[in-house]
């Protein structure tokens, strides 16, 4: 069918102004193992821990409920750059993507993005699917060092005359924390610009326990996160003085998933998967506004950079663009999302399979049999084993560390009065009706998205199936290459 002279004279006209355009630049800043709360502006127990941090957030709009998909490192990391499940990119652990699945940086690369990545390149694999032009992954713990790192790639892409995407993945706060081999010990990176006392934890997260080696801890992980911090407002300060801070779309992640400490990291949990994202777009976003509306997810962030882009989108992805909600409007449909977790690094399998709304969550975990222990990283260092010693003799510490290596296959919690997932109340007859609901809407999300471990759920009464499917998973990924570390 021909347009009519004057509508095809109206559609030329458009795609030529798309192309003469100027392209959206981009900054997307994150931060590595570190909960929501702990920054200022999300409620953190520390006064003035993240100036910076909490001055983008009056600068645009913080979300309320932002999950990361999977909680560990490099499977959440490809699932931002894919879209896609990490069953459906092959991202089931320390893994490489599928040779087909598109990314993100591809569609910016084709469209004519300089693209960078500081931090976390280990954890894009296979390389040749992201695109980097610049690459440097010995600064991130380094706020100086990025900067200048920053002030050239700006430059580059001035000169260039090209669009940017400045991806700057911080590894703090993921341990190793500041302080903890001594009063000297920055832990691979700068100075931060202020120490946080075992004396200023007065509030503990309060799915840990309140003991002296745990204090100890987190007074490193904040410093670390100060340190996060000072990377943030250097790269910020950079942005500005180059001439870039009013024409580039800001996205800060904080944290790619949960702090590494026991309940947190490398689980499904609430304080698992629960993250600080902070957006500003000079001239679309409202400034100083906090969406409680919208549940949003990792799986979600390529689809709303392309779209804000104006680029195209990677086909058949499960992640859906919010850019509506970044100017303002409400989206149906966005009361829930869905979380995983799999293998962890030297493939150790523990699946988990999770689906969230803002105060009910249900996790089924297939890994659980009364008999297996489960071990990763976040049992590092002194918080786990001050918790584990002093469950020799407080039995309700003790009945909680017991939990933690075991678990059961199920677990529904009410997070109205138990956002840190402490009452397990999956055989309680009162909740019967929604945890039915919840089940029956992750089965169809399984199915529908073909997750392998879709038959051992729907037959979870079955624990052998389970069984046998993590140990068909298993043989099936443990030949492939792995890619990182944590």
């Amino acid at each position: 069918m021909k347009l009519p002279a004057l509508a095809l004279a109206a559609v030329l006209l458009s795609m030529a102004w798309l192309q003469a355009a100027p392209k959206l630049n981009i900054l997307f800043f994150t931060s590595d193992d570190m909960n929501y709360d702990s920054t200022a502006v999300c409620g953190g127990p520390i006064r003035d821990l993240t100036p910076n941090v909490d001055k983008l957030a009056g600068e645009g709009l913080r979300f309320e409920y932002a999950y990361s998909t999977v909680a560990v490192c490099q499977p959440v990391r490809q699932i931002m750059q894919t879209g896609l499940y990490p069953h459906r990119n092959g991202s089931m652990g320390f893994f490489p993507i599928k040779p087909e699945v598109r990314t993100l940086n591809q569609q910016l690369h084709d469209a004519g993005y300089l693209i960078s990545m500081f931090g976390k390149g280990p954890h894009h694999k296979p390389t040749e699917q992201f695109c980097v032009d610049v690459v440097d992954d010995s600064i991130s713990r380094h706020p100086q060092k990025l900067a200048e790192a920053t002030r050239k790639f700006l430059r580059m892409a001035r000169e260039q005359g090209k669009p940017f995407f400045h991806n700057v993945n911080c590894y703090d706060p993921h341990r190793p924390f500041i302080g903890m081999r001594g009063p000297d010990d920055l832990a691979q990176g700068e100075a931060p610009s202020r120490w946080i006392r075992p004396e200023e934890i007065t509030d503990v997260p309060g799915f840990l326990e309140n003991l002296p080696e745990v204090r100890r801890e987190l007074a490193g992980y904040y410093t670390n996160v100060r340190r996060l911090d000072d990377a943030l407002g250097a790269v910020l300060a950079v942005l500005k003085e180059e001439g870039f801070a009013e024409d580039t779309l800001v996205v800060f992640y904080g944290g790619d998933h949960g702090m590494s400490f026991p309940f947190a990291k490398s689980n499904n949990y609430e304080n698992s998967s629960r993250g600080s994202l902070i957006v500003r777009w000079p001239g679309t976003v409202k400034a100083g506004t906090v969406d409680t509306d919208h549940l949003v997810s990792t799986i979600d962030f390529a689809p709303t950079m392309l779209e804000a882009a104006r680029l195209p989108a990677i086909p058949g992805i499960d992640g859906r663009s919010f850019l509506p909600v970044l100017r303002g409007e409400k989206l149906p449909g966005w009361d829930k999302v869905f979380t995983f977790y799999n293998a962890a690094f030297g493939n150790n399998w523990l699946p988990m399979r999770s689906i969230r709304t803002r105060d009910r969550a249900y996790i089924w975990n297939a890994w659980s049999d009364g008999k297996k222990k489960y071990s990763t990283e976040n049992m590092a260092g002194l918080t786990w084993k001050a918790m584990q010693e002093a469950g020799k003799s407080d039995p309700e510490i003790g009945a909680r560390t017991d939990f933690y290596l075991h678990r059961v296959p199920e677990e529904f919690y009410d997070l109205t009065d138990d956002r840190c997932e402490r009452k397990n109340l999956i055989a309680d007859p009162a909740h019967k009706a929604e945890i039915d609901a919840m089940r029956d809407a992750l089965l169809a999300l399984l199915r529908r998205t073909g997750d392998p471990f879709t038959d051992a759920f729907a037959k979870r009464d079955d624990p052998s199936v389970a069984a046998e499917t993590i140990l068909r998973v298993s043989a099936e990924y443990g030949g492939k290459p792995k890619r990182g570390k944590r």
